[in-house]
């Protein structure tokens, strides 16, 4: 009797011992993250514009005047920006006598001004699409221009 219960005891742990274990389930989750910078920008190549001559003393890109607008695009990616009119640089040309600078940058919603050296407001530039701008300038000489080629610069800032 003791024998068949070793027997049977036998039997019983080894079919225990081949039996298939369950394991428990366990999840593993691998972080990522990103940070998106924001970023702005002025795309492509600016486009010139002229300069008329209405008045001895003054030059202007009004086509009224005989100019024509400057052109160039603006662009912010990741969150919205912030452009203005810098300033208005000469690059060519007889040196002027307290020259008086006005300049504008406009479209979409964009409206930035620049008079006689005061910046304006700054503009808000909306994330994700590239905004073309109209720019115009107008520059009045304390006296008036002298015979030769004059060059200017519209200088547009953006910062996101």
């Amino acid at each position: 009797m003791i024998r068949r219960v070793l027997i049977a005891s036998a039997l019983i742990l080894g079919s225990a011992a081949f039996a298939p274990s369950a394991f428990a389930a366990d999840t593993e989750n691998v972080p990522f993250g990103a940070t998106v910078v924001a970023a702005c920008s002025f795309p492509g190549a600016p486009g010139a514009g002229t300069l008329g001559n209405p008045l001895p003393n003054t030059l202007s890109s009004a086509l009224a005047d005989g100019g024509t607008k400057g052109t160039a695009q603006v662009r912010c990616t990741g969150g919205p920006g912030s452009l203005n009119i810098t300033s208005v640089t000469q690059t060519a040309g007889d040196t002027l006598t307290s020259p008086i600078y006005n300049a504008t940058a406009t479209g979409g919603t964009i409206a930035a001004t620049f008079t006689a050296g005061v910046p304006g407001v700054p503009q808000v530039v909306l994330p994700g699409t590239s905004i073309p701008l109209d720019v115009n300038m107008a520059v009045v000489n304390g006296g008036e221009l002298t015979a030769g080629t004059y060059g200017f610069t519209v200088d547009l800032t953006v910062t996101p």
